[in-house]
């Protein structure tokens, strides 16, 4: 017998370090005599440590990823082709059919990631790069009226623990700079999925109070701008051209305000007003997410 629903919201993570499911008269951990692949009692999975390395990994990778079944191409179809329904779907507790949200972000946002190493490597240097060259080549005249604002005032210098500790490390080392930079990526996007989840809570406190709904809301939504992202830039990368990353980002706001109509119902224009603030207020966040990140990277290169 198995859990209803162990494949779709997953217990899988476990089961790599469970090993395979032995011939086992009773649970190890209740000492039901009714165990079989579950426990029905208590819910652990029948597994035993003394298996070979290949089951394992087997084990291991299937359940935390589940990527060569025909439900995880349901779910990044579903979520591209019908935006806001996935996110409808757990909402209204059928998950079974689909890959578990957060799962499917790891998944994704690690694909994307080694993509953009592949096809884009340069990007994100070429970003430091110019601001850091930029930094580097202020230089501030009491006597030069530019640096003065419109009151008469003496605009401020940089701060010298920004320019020492930030600034200076990133033109020295460049290359590792970069690395760590990419290397935190991933977790400042991680970390950022909650705070849209927030935004979403405050947007939409009177549709859904409770919190984890717009987390999910937040997950599917973060996994489909990780996908269109990947695409657009395969593309850019194939062909030679920009236009395929101009396309992707419209998909993005499309998406979003497909999902945004199809998940809170409402109507148009409040939709598409929300959408406005939601975007200008998460790419600040954003921005502001970078800014520190650079400002770790800088401190640790």
């Amino acid at each position: 017998m198995e859990v209803p629903g162990e494949h779709g919201v997953g217990r899988g993570e476990e089961s790599a370090l469970e090993g395979g499911p032995p011939n086992l008269t009773f649970c190890l951990n209740c000492g039901s005599d009714r165990v079989e692949d579950y426990c029905p009692c208590c819910g652990q999975r029948a597994g035993s440590l003394h298996t070979s390395l290949g089951t394992f990994m087997r084990e291991m990778l299937h359940g935390l990823f589940s990527f060569y079944s025909p439900r995880a191409w349901r779910t990044l179809i579903v979520l591209l082709h019908r935006p806001g329904h996935l996110t409808q779907e757990y909402w209204h507790g059928r998950r079974a059919r689909y890959v578990a949200p957060l799962r499917l972000y790891l998944f994704v946002s690690s694909f994307v990631f080694l993509v953009h190493a592949i096809v884009a490597p340069e990007n994100v240097f070429d970003s430091i790069s110019e601001a850091t060259d930029a930094a580097a080549g202020i230089e501030f005249d009491e006597d030069d009226p530019i640096a003065s604002d419109d009151l008469g005032m003496e605009a401020p210098p940089p701060e010298p623990w920004f320019v020492d500790s930030v600034v200076q490390p990133i033109i020295e080392d460049p290359g590792r700079a970069g690395t760590l930079f990419i290397q935190g990526l991933p977790w400042m996007f991680f970390f950022l999925v909650p705070v849209l989840a927030a935004q979403l809570r405050i947007l939409y406190r009177r549709h859904e109070r409770f919190f984890i709904p717009h987390f999910i809301f937040a997950l599917h939504f973060q996994t489909a701008v990780f996908l269109m992202y990947a695409a657009g830039i395969t593309v850019d990368a194939i062909s030679g051209a920009g236009a395929a990353s101009l396309l992707a980002w419209l998909g993005i706001f499309t998406i979003l305000f497909l999902s945004l109509r199809r998940v809170y119902r409402q109507n148009f224009l409040t939709t598409l007003v929300k959408q406005v603030g939601l975007l200008t207020v998460h790419f600040l966040v954003i921005a502001v997410a970078m800014l520190l990140l650079l400002i770790v990277t800088g401190l640790i290169t």
